[in-house]
């Protein structure tokens, strides 16, 4: 596995992986609007655009294909995190999720997760905040991970997924 910024050159790759992903494991629970919703933030040109704007985009590549993606808005929003249906579960999500860490600028990483993505994000110590909710069509949990101030956001978030491994 290979981490790395996501480039234009990317897009393509990513817009597939993110569309296939979502396929097989979201768009089912929802109404086609939320589907439409969701085709034009996976879009490439709306990647291509956020890829200028204050986002950290990366990709994880094993031999030439992109195998997942994570998206890291202004340092405290993880807005995307997508792996390959036939990749998921070999901790590519996990080593995104680390390698966005250091870039966090907020001493509190919040997500909108897909409902069916709400078990994962709190094996690694996120809390749910509120109750579900639907923006646009998408039916989301949001959750947050925060730390003390004493630590940082790296060192706090890649001790909880050591101990939860254990």
């Amino acid at each position: 596995m290979t981490v790395r910024r996501m480039t234009a050159d990317d897009v393509e790759q990513v817009e597939a992986l993110v569309k296939a992903s979502f396929m097989a494991s979201v768009a089912a629970s929802l109404r086609p609007a939320g589907v439409q919703t969701f085709f034009k933030v996976a879009s490439k040109e709306a990647l291509l655009l956020r890829l200028q704007e204050d986002n950290l985009m990366l990709v994880d590549e094993v031999q030439d294909v992109i195998t997942g993606m994570a998206e890291l808005k202004q340092g405290a929003h993880l807005s995307m995190l997508f792996v390959l249906p036939e990749w998921q579960g070999q901790g590519i999500a996990r080593c995104l999720l680390q390698s966005l860490l250091p870039h966090c600028r907020d001493a509190e990483l919040t997500v909108r997760a897909s409902l069916n993505a709400v078990s994962f994000y709190e094996s690694l110590g996120f809390q749910k905040d509120g109750r579900p909710a639907e923006l646009a069509g998408l039916r989301y949990q949001s959750l947050s991970f925060v730390l003390p101030e004493t630590t940082t956001l790296a060192d706090q978030f890649s001790s909880a997924l050591w101990q939860k491994s254990q």
